[in-house]
């Protein structure tokens, strides 16, 4: 007679005996989640380097075009050597839209391949160096374009090979002489400003001139080809500091060599801020190894522009506990640069005196228009600007150095940029005299650290800025829909988005500092029981 089982309830099931099941069924639904995680990360990866590519085309065929709203007349070419253009004659609408394409793009650029690293996207670090190597040889095919500022380079750099002053002497003053140089470099902001920049920045000016002779174009097309140089270089350096770590190699590329809103600012539109990221990155380089190396470094980038020297407080800082290393680093710092700038005495005067202005764009501008001036007189709305921006900056530090996540290892590299990206995020959102191509600095500090919601802000603050100087050139636009709206966008959109920026910044530093006490305390409450 056969013998009939029957079944256990599952409530007198013994222990573990549909564990093993379950577990199985997690194990698979895990692998399941991650391969899926994975797969959209190399979707958003691809999506991100199309488009960079893309932006890479849209700016080369903005400068292509020839002269525009977008890029100055540099005059003739000569030979058959880069850079390449033709007389296109395009319209402003047309370089206004190739500009917000390339800004829109870039800006997808990022932030997808941001998420993707996330997702687990891990591509060759080399080869997306490779891949920026590629689009700079591109970009520097055709002449800059988005600023007027290499035409006041080349002006600074031929006065200097005349013999004369570029620290009294003004672009406008090279033009009345008839200089051929001098009668291309009438632009504004620029045009009746002497030199503001440091001794360094002038000898390489000086150079690209020696070289470049009477022609303007291939003056500033040496300046590009130094300053798509210094680019690729300090992408190099980027990926050394990223360590060994393949999440970080890999934003070491995104965040600098491959992110195309740094390529608008700092390559199509080449300027001295290239330079300095590059002394900046030479010298946490060299903070691994000597600290007085690290100082002349940070003396050399603040000899191309005074304000590069903010460095020298994390690396002080991080130097703090070797007395005698920090003090043999400050004097060969200070040394070198008192002897640079006693060159050129009138470069701190001269930068002293710009930086007093408020840049367009800025949350300063709305209020110095709508605020300081009705309240103080044009007059000491500037002196109140001073006083209120210093304020802004050193809450703004305090804030973020307080909300940074954790230090991730023990590099020395590493340790001083972190508290090196509180204080040049806090000038860059404070002070009022601010360009989209200053973010540099940030960028390359973004880029050597761990992944942040810091990273989103600087997106967004360099972005914002660009959109400023779309299409580039300081002239009315046509049509005067087009010419109106980019007025909108610059004295009131941006502006408000800044201050908009702002507010958030300082709402999620005081949110994370709240939860940093709060964790802290029930770490405490729990030890004590």
């Amino acid at each position: 007679m056969p013998i009939s089982v029957v079944p256990q309830p599952t409530w007198a099931r013994g222990p573990g005996s549909g564990s093993a099941a379950q577990a199985s069924r997690g194990r698979h639904r895990r692998g399941g989640e991650r391969r899926g995680a994975e797969r959209r990360g190399r979707v958003l990866g691809a999506g991100a380097l199309l488009a960079s590519a893309l932006c890479v085309v849209l700016a080369m065929l903005a400068g292509l075009l020839g002269p525009s709203a977008v890029e100055p007349v540099f005059g003739s070419r000569v030979g058959d050597l880069p850079p390449w253009f033709i007389h296109g004659n395009p319209s402003d609408l047309l370089v206004w839209t190739l500009v917000a394409a390339v800004l829109a793009l870039g800006t997808v650029a990022v932030a997808a391949g941001l998420l993707a690293v996330r997702r687990g996207w891990a591509p060759r670090p080399g080869r997306l160096l490779a891949g920026g190597v590629v689009a700079v040889l591109g970009l520097l095919c055709v002449p800059p374009a988005g600023t007027t500022d290499p035409l006041n380079y080349a002006a600074y750099g031929r006065i200097e090979t005349l013999g004369l002053n570029p620290y009294q002497l003004t672009p406008a003053g090279l033009a009345q002489t008839g200089d051929p140089v001098g009668k291309l470099s009438i632009a504004e902001p620029w045009l009746h400003t002497p030199s503001v920049y440091g001794p360094l920045a002038t000898a390489t000016e000086w150079a690209a001139s020696l070289v470049g002779g009477a022609s303007m174009l291939r003056t500033v097309w040496l300046l590009s080809v130094l300053s798509g140089a210094a680019f690729l270089a300090t992408g190099a350096l980027l990926l050394r500091l990223a360590g060994p770590d393949p999440a970080r190699r890999v934003r070491s590329q995104l965040l600098w060599t491959l992110n195309p809103v740094l390529l608008w600012n700092l390559v199509v539109g080449p300027h001295v801020d290239t330079l300095c990221a590059l002394c900046v990155v030479v010298g946490f380089w060299a903070l691994r190894r000597s600290g007085p190396a690290a100082a002349l470094a940070i003396a050399a980038g603040a000899a191309i522009k005074l304000t590069a020297g903010v460095f020298a407080l994390p690396f002080a800082w991080h130097l703090r506990h070797d007395r005698r290393r920090l003090a043999l680093a400050a004097a060969v710092g200070a040394v070198a640069l008192a002897a640079g700038y006693a060159f050129t005495p009138r470069a701190v005067h001269n930068a002293q005196a710009v930086s007093n202005q408020a840049a367009d764009g800025t949350p300063w501008e709305l209020l110095q228009r709508t605020l300081l001036v009705p309240l103080f007189g044009a007059g000491r709305a500037d002196q109140a600007t001073v006083v209120l921006e210093l304020i802004a900056v050193v809450v703004l530090a305090g804030l973020l150095l307080a909300a940074l996540p954790p230090l991730e290892g023990t590099d020395p590299a590493w340790s001083a940029a972190r508290p090196a990206l509180a204080v040049v995020l806090a000038y860059l959102l404070g002070t009022a005299y601010v360009r989209p191509w200053y973010d540099a600095m940030a960028w390359v500090l973004v880029a050597m650290l761990a992944r942040s919601w810091l990273d989103w802000v600087l997106l967004a603050h360099t972005v914002l800025l660009t959109l400023v100087y779309d299409p580039g050139l300081a002239h009315a636009l046509h049509p005067n829909w087009l010419y109106r709206l980019v007025l909108q966008i610059a004295y009131r959109l941006v502006p408000d988005a800044q201050l908009l920026l702002v507010a958030v910044v300082v709402a999620g530093c005081a949110w994370r500092i709240l939860l940093v006490r709060r964790r802290g305390g029930a770490a405490a409450a729990g030890r004590a029981r």
